[in-house]
């Protein structure tokens, strides 16, 4: 606000100046040939009271403009204060760290499925590496009645269904896991910049300050629903191929037993008449 002051002053003094320049025109002036008398110029008069009521218009104009720029000034000094706390211990939010999936692998045959599930790639073979195959019926399907073939069509879809979803969900967790770092990142340098105590991280007003930090506690908490969330999903997921695998298994069964259940039946059969008619009361 100094220089703004010095200006001031500086057109307090022109206006002075003007004003005495006023007053010697106001005066009365002796001719100039010594005669002694009086000169008096109305028009000149006139127009010296005019100049004089605009100046002091103008002064007063100054002088509500600098009261109104001082106010200004001085509400942006009371703004730009900071907060009194330390807002990086009073504010910031504990961060609940993310726990990737993780499995013993015995037979070989979890790997690719804990990879898939924490990181979104390989999803496909991963899935195949863990679940148990679902077999063609190939043309033993024919040999069934037509009833009985469509329920099987039905049923078979649904097992095929659940894999589609299994593996739809599976690369959507995997890539929500593979993401949380990144994610994660940007939320702390976010509340590391809300919290800073660096001037240049705070030309906005403290209330600001306390918002963001708000804001970010709230996506902490929504950061840790979402964990909640996906955690609940792998579960849904492996409780969904534990049953698809059970489904597998039963068509698997009927499968073989269609293949060769026939034959085995009639190798039972075969010769059973005759054992029959040559056996004797011992």
């Amino acid at each position: 606000m100094k220089p703004i002051i010095a200006a001031e002053r500086k057109r307090l003094r022109r206006m002075l100046v003007a004003a005495g320049s006023l007053l010697l025109l106001a005066a009365p002036a002796f001719a100039i040939f010594g005669l002694g008398d009086l000169v008096f110029d109305p028009t000149n008069y006139e127009e010296a009271v005019q100049e004089f009521l605009q100046l002091e218009q103008q002064y007063q104009q100054l002088v509500q403009t600098y009261r109104m720029i001082e106010n200004q000034y001085q509400q942006m000094l009371r703004m730009a204060q900071p907060v009194p706390v330390a807002m990086a211990t009073r504010y910031r939010a504990l961060a609940t760290p993310w726990i990737s999936s993780s499995a013993t692998d015995t037979y070989g045959n979890t790997a690719g499925w804990i990879t898939g599930i924490n990181t979104g790639g390989g999803v496909a073979s991963a899935y195949a590496g863990a679940t148990r195959t679902l077999n063609a019926y190939g043309t033993g399907f024919e040999t069934l009645a037509p009833d009985q073939r469509a329920k099987l069509q039905t049923n078979y879809a649904t097992v095929e269904l659940t894999d589609g979803a299994n593996l739809s969900a599976m690369q959507t967790i995997g890539q929500m896991r593979g993401n949380a770092s990144e994610v994660e990142a940007a939320i702390e340098n976010l509340e590391s910049d809300s919290l800073s105590s660096d001037p240049n991280m705070n030309t906005e007003i403290a209330v600001l300050n306390k918002i963001n930090a708000a804001s970010i506690i709230s996506l902490r908490g929504t950061q840790d629903t979402n964990k909640a969330l996906v955690a609940l999903a792998e579960a849904q997921v492996i409780q969904a191929k534990r049953q698809r695998d059970a489904e597998a298994q039963a068509f698997n069964e009927h499968i073989q037993f269609v293949a060769q259940g026939q034959a085995a039946m009639a190798a039972q059969a075969a010769g059973a008449s005759d054992a029959m008619l040559a056996w004797r009361m011992p």
